[in-house]
C-alpha cells in the first residue's frame, strides 16, 4: 500500500493523490503540517487511521476522474466519456446547479410544514435561534430577496405529488403528499416501519436520493410502487441520471434539518448503502420519457405483513 506525504505547500495535490489512490489499489495520505481531510473532494470515501487518510480503492461505478484539477465522480448509468458529449455533460451539470434557486411567485406555503422545519432547524442550529421568520427563510434558501425559490416551493407549498401506492391482491392502498417536507415526515416513517434495519436504511437512501435528484422542471411528481408477492417497492421520479446533485438548496435544508445526517456511514455513497443491502440495485434511464426508475427488495423485520400497511 503507497504512502504519500504532502507538505502544506503542496496541499493543492491532494484532490488529484485520492484520485489517484481510488483509482489504483488505494493508499494515505499523510499531512505534513496540516490536515488533508479537509481537502478530500465530496463523494470520496476515505478512513482516517493514526498513521494518516487512507483511501480505499473504489469499484468501477465509483472510479473518480481529474479534469482540470477538479475531482468528478462517475455518473451512474453511463460508461466513461469525453470530449464533446463530456464537455456538454458538465455545462448541464453547471446549468443544474442553480436549478432550483430561480424566484417563483403566487405560490402559498403551508405553515404547518414551515413551522415543524424551523422547530427543526432551530433545534439542531443555535446560532438560527434568534434570526426573525424573515431572516430565518433568507437563509434557510427559501426564499432569495423578495422572492420564494423554487426549492422552497417545492419544500414548504403544494405544487409537488410524492405519492406512495400498495397494491397487493384483493386491495389497494395509496398516500400523498404534496410537498417535499411532509413527504420525508409522513410518508417515509410509515414506510421504513415494517423494514429490518439494514433495508430500512437502503429503502430510506434511495427515497432521499429521489427527492434531491428529481428534475422538478419537467414533471412534479414521484412516485413509490409497492407489491408484496415478491415484496419490492418501485421509486420512479422525473429526470435522468446526472453526475452531481441538481437541487442545491433543497441539500442544504435537508442537511439544516437533519434529514440527510441520519445516514451513519457517513464516508459512504448512498449507492453504496443500498449496494450493501442489495449488491444488484441499479439505475435505469427512461431517455424518452425523461424519468429515473429503480426497484429495491424489501426485508422485512420479521416476516413483512401482507399486506405491506401504509
Amino acid at each position: 500500500m503507497d504512502t504519500q506525504i504532502i507538505s502544506r505547500e503542496e496541499s493543492y495535490k491532494v484532490p488529484e493523490t485520492v484520485c489517484a489512490f481510488a483509482n489504483s489499489s488505494g493508499g494515505v495520505i499523510v499531512g505534513d503540517g496540516f490536515d488533508p481531510v479537509k481537502m478530500i473532494p465530496d463523494n470520496i470515501p476515505y478512513v482516517i487511521e493514526d498513521y494518516g487518510v487512507y483511501v480505499p480503492p473504489l469499484v468501477w461505478h465509483r472510479k473518480p476522474a481529474l479534469f482540470r484539477g477538479r475531482v468528478y465522480r462517475r455518473i451512474e448509468g453511463q460508461n466513461v466519456i469525453s470530449g464533446r458529449k463530456a464537455k456538454i455533460i458538465m455545462a448541464g451539470d453547471s446549468h443544474d446547479f442553480s436549478r432550483d434557486d430561480f424566484p417563483v411567485k403566487n405560490i402559498s406555503l403551508n405553515e404547518e410544514s414551515l413551522n415543524q422545519f424551523r422547530v427543526k432547524v432551530t433545534t439542531l442550529n443555535e446560532g438560527m435561534r434568534r434570526l426573525s421568520r424573515e431572516e430565518f427563510m433568507m437563509r434557510a434558501g427559501i426564499f432569495s430577496g423578495k422572492f420564494l425559490t423554487f426549492a422552497g416551493a417545492l419544500m414548504f407549498g403544494d405544487i409537488l405529488r410524492v405519492r406512495a401506492v400498495l397494491d397487493y391482491s384483493g386491495g389497494h392502498a395509496e398516500v400523498e403528499a404534496v410537498n417535499i417536507w411532509d413527504s420525508c415526515v409522513k410518508i417515509l416513517p410509515r414506510l421504513l416501519a415494517p423494514l429490518s434495519s439494514k433495508c430500512a436504511e437502503a429503502f430510506r437512501e434511495m427515497f432521499i436520493n429521489s427527492l434531491l435528484h428529481s428534475d422538478y422542471n419537467c414533471d412534479n411528481h414521484i412516485n413509490f410502487f409497492i407489491t408484496s408477492n415478491p415484496p419490492k417497492i418501485f421509486a420512479d421520479n422525473p429526470g435522468t441520471i446526472r453526475g452531481t446533485t441538481r437541487n442545491h438548496r433543497i441539500k442544504k435544508m435537508f442537511a439544516l434539518s437533519g434529514i440527510t445526517s441520519r445516514n451513519t456511514r457517513m464516508t459512504l455513497h448512498g449507492l453504496d448503502i443500498i449496494r450493501d443491502f442489495m449488491p444488484s440495485f441499479r439505475l435505469e434511464e427512461n431517455m424518452l420519457e425523461l424519468r429515473t426508475s429503480a426497484a429495491l427488495t424489501l426485508e422485512g423485520k420479521t416476516t413483512l405483513p401482507n399486506p405491506i400497511m401504509l
